[in-house]
């Protein structure tokens, strides 16, 4: 670890971290070992992920607040998951002129099948953890995420 003069140093080295993670993430998403073998982007399998967990679809609106990106990147992102068969658009059942983005079959099975590479690739990255270090950074993370996010 670097020598950090005072806690100043320490904070904008953690926030450097954190970037650097990020990054690191997205070209490992990217690769052949995860989303990139189905020819996918690390964004479009976080959207996937989101409209996974989700359930019951989400609109675009609720898309672009959860992957904190722009109306037009979504509709661009959501075009190219639609043409290929990932996703597809229905009218909100309460609300017509509102339009729901659910996974389709073939998303769905993407999901399945990814779970496996992720669980491995996530296993090595916290290996040299304890399982209570792990929840510690996990906690520690969601600190820093709900900071950032109000």
């Amino acid at each position: 670890m670097n020598n950090l003069n005072n806690d100043t140093e320490l904070r904008a080295a953690i926030i450097h971290a954190v970037i650097r993670i990020n990054n690191l993430l997205i070209k490992h998403g990217n690769s052949d070992k995860l989303a990139g073998a189905y020819g996918l982007s690390q964004q479009q399998w976080t959207l996937l992920g989101v409209l996974d967990r989700n359930g019951q679809g989400m609109t675009m609106t609720e898309l672009g607040k959860n992957l904190l990106v722009t109306k037009a990147n979504m509709t661009g992102m959501i075009d190219r998951l639609e043409r290929d068969g990932f996703v597809s658009r229905h009218p909100d059942q309460f609300d017509r002129r509102v339009t729901k983005v659910m996974l389709t079959e073939k998303g769905t099975h993407f999901m399945r099948e990814i779970e496996g590479p992720r669980d491995l690739f996530s296993a090595e990255m916290f290996a040299d953890f304890t399982s209570e270090e792990t929840q510690q950074f996990y906690s520690y993370l969601e600190r820093f995420f709900k900071k950032l996010d109000s």
